[in-house]
């Protein structure tokens, strides 16, 4: 398989050192079961390089802008889906849960605005560069849109999960609850995987390219939280990339896909 040279640069970036770091994520994840990570319970890839605390109105606002986007983008992704469905239940199903991406928005804005800060303005940059995730893996089908949805979509939120840790607690949980959208996906997914292995194949390899576009994203995502919030987090994109790494190795689990 040729790889293109962004996936060149993101696979070079996962050190081979970080492997056993990978799989202890992994199996965490495996035994703890669907949902997002929280300041409680992270299992501690990042314990040497922790998110500093992000207590200072700009640095609030910078998180929560990417929080935004994250959310935004993949109900775009998952509206999409429920538009492009082949049957009624399916676009009402993936309808319901796009809208529940949105859950937090009016916590989000809120919060920004406790902090002196433009919600929209926050989130701009970010919107522009997870949209060019996917201008770059335009789907052939409805399946390859389900899995660009769910490898993309999951990156983004992981990366925003990751920065939010930063926020104080209380202000997390107001603004980052769970909204796991996989399982829906991997039940309009497994039986039609599951009986034919070429499209299996196809969408494992799809799949990876999906990924290798959305770890690029990290570092610039990092910097411009950095630049608006006067902390040095683009020293964490190794780490976050290989916790991005291995949750998406879980999600591609759970769809019966090899990563």
């Amino acid at each position: 398989m040729r790889c293109e040279p962004r996936q060149i640069v993101v696979i070079s970036a996962i050190a081979p050192a970080r492997a056993d770091a990978i799989a202890e994520v992994a199996r965490a994840r495996r035994d703890r079961g669907p949902g997002p990570w929280t300041p409680a319970n992270y299992p501690g890839l990042m314990s040497s390089s922790p998110v500093p605390p992000l207590t200072d109105p700009e640095q609030v606002v910078a998180a929560l802008g990417l929080l935004a986007a994250s959310r935004v983008t993949t109900f775009g992704w998952l509206a999409t889906c429920s538009a492009r469905a082949p049957s009624a239940q399916q676009r009402l199903g993936f309808a319901r849960v796009a809208a529940a991406q949105l859950d937090t928005d009016a916590a989000l804005d809120a919060a920004a605005g406790r902090h002196g800060g433009d919600l929209a303005a926050a989130a701009e940059p970010h919107l522009e560069l997870f949209g060019g995730i996917g201008q770059r893996t335009r789907p052939a089908d409805w399946w390859e849109r389900l899995v660009r949805t769910v490898v993309a979509g999951g990156m983004v939120q992981d990366l925003a999960g990751e920065v939010a840790r930063g926020l104080p607690q209380e202000l997390y949980a107001q603004v980052a609850p769970d909204a796991d959208f996989v399982e829906f996906v991997v039940a309009a997914m497994g039986p039609v995987t599951a009986g034919s292995p070429a499209l299996e194949a196809r969408l494992a390899l799809w799949g990876r390219r999906v990924a290798g576009e959305a770890l690029g994203m990290v570092g610039p995502a990092l910097s411009t939280v950095t630049v608006r919030s006067g902390h040095d987090l683009t020293r964490l994109a190794g780490p976050v990339m290989a916790t991005l790494s291995a949750q998406h190795a879980h999600r591609m689990e759970r769809l019966g896909l090899a990563a």
